[in-house]
């Protein structure tokens, strides 16, 4: 039972929760609606429509959890698109596949990280995983992916009809300019000050992110930026149940036969062909399991797996855990795969085959870009 009940208390369960509810004050004080007006601009053209889309999602999704961005982002893109002659069909799916591929960038960016570093700090104390340690490797799959989609979002996305355009977006603004600062600029900038203070604070100290994340968010809650029911809402329970049921079971992988057994018949099957196959086989195997269960169960599950099988080729399973990281975070070949899927499936009216047609090729692409650059960079 102790076993079991221990994924309540990892650092990695607290961190995600902690940080879902910091990332809510920016929602709730108009933060992300005033980045949203000053990056997005007025391009011209689907190209440069999903191009100055992807960046800035790109860029806030490095530090906020990505589905209050993708929640926030889909009628304001809808509008702005819509004005540019660029249907949602054309704009949805690559929103929710950008906050993916930019909460790769950094360590708070994505729960999937914080799971993943907390995993790997429990098999080695001495390992902690810095905020911008993942940098180098996210930026290039977020590169990768970008690249994608911008090539082949016009051939594989289904186009879509045009919605009807409002006077707001037919002047060239976006819906965000008619919303101001919900809790006053104060407040705003305050908010918004407190989380580059909290980024800079756990770059420079990564092991004490969610003691820096909680005095945060008791400075968020005092100084009204938020309420504390927006707080708990912004804590997803069963997200963060599901995470810690995960390393319950993660351990008893570890514990049992099961992580050996596994871990031996893959080092007999791969390891002959070097550490770079042997990478290219976990991410692979991890982007199959993300299909049916979460990413973050992805990692608890194949973790203790990877670290066995990396001691069986004789080799550091720090590259590994990167790649299994990235391959968790790529999940965009079914809707049911990723919240943020099921959230644009719905308002794109995507059929479940456009998925698996846009998001499976763009899996593989992502691969072949991440796996030789953890195996250059970590190894």
């Amino acid at each position: 039972m102790k076993d079991a009940l221990d994924g309540f208390r990892s650092e990695g369960v607290v961190a995600v929760g902690v940080m879902c509810a910091v990332a809510k004050s920016v929602q709730a004080t108009g933060g992300l609606q005033l980045i949203a007006k000053l990056l997005l601009g007025n391009p011209q053209g689907r190209f440069m429509t999903v191009l100055r889309m992807m960046l800035p999602v790109l860029a806030i999704s490095a530090f906020l959890n990505n589905t209050p961005v993708c929640a926030m982002m889909m009628p304001i893109l809808m509008e702005w698109g819509a004005a540019r002659g660029v249907s949602s069909k054309q704009l949805l799916m690559p929103l929710s596949f950008a906050t993916m591929l930019g909460g790769t960038i950094t360590l708070i960016g994505s729960s999937t990280n914080l799971v993943a570093a907390g995993a790997a700090s429990k098999q080695d104390p001495n390992f902690a995983m810095g905020m911008f340690d993942i940098t180098k490797v996210g930026l290039i799959n977020a590169a990768a992916g970008t690249l994608y989609v911008l090539v082949a979002g016009s051939k594989l996305l289904p186009e879509g009809e045009l919605q009807p355009v409002s006077s707001v977006a037919r002047a060239g603004e976006t819906a965000t300019q008619q919303a101001g600062a919900p809790r006053g600029s104060v407040r705003l900038w305050l908010t918004l000050a407190l989380l580059v203070s909290t980024m800079t604070l756990a770059a420079q100290q990564p092991k004490r992110l969610v003691t820096v994340a909680l005095g945060t968010l008791c400075i968020l809650l005092r100084a009204g930026c938020m309420d504390l029911k927006d707080a708990w809402k912004a804590i997803n329970g069963p997200v963060l149940l599901s995470i810690a049921l995960s390393f319950a079971l993660g351990e008893a992988i570890k514990k049992s036969d099961l992580a050996t057994i596994v871990a031996d018949k893959v080092v007999e099957l791969v390891a002959p062909f070097g550490s770079l196959v042997l990478l290219f086989a976990i991410y692979f195997v991890a982007i199959a399991i993300g299909m049916v269960i979460s990413n973050n169960a992805v990692v608890t599950l194949m973790f203790p797996i990877v670290v066995r099988v990396c001691e069986g080729a004789g080799i550091s399973w720090k590259a590994a855990l990167y790649a299994l990281t990235m391959a968790a975070s790529a999940s965009f070949s079914t809707p049911v795969s990723y919240q943020t899927n099921l959230m644009v499936a719905e308002a794109g009216k995507y059929a479940f085959a456009d998925f698996i047609r846009f998001g499976l090729p763009l899996q593989l692409v992502c691969m072949l870009a991440t796996v030789p650059a953890c195996y250059v960079l970590f190894s």
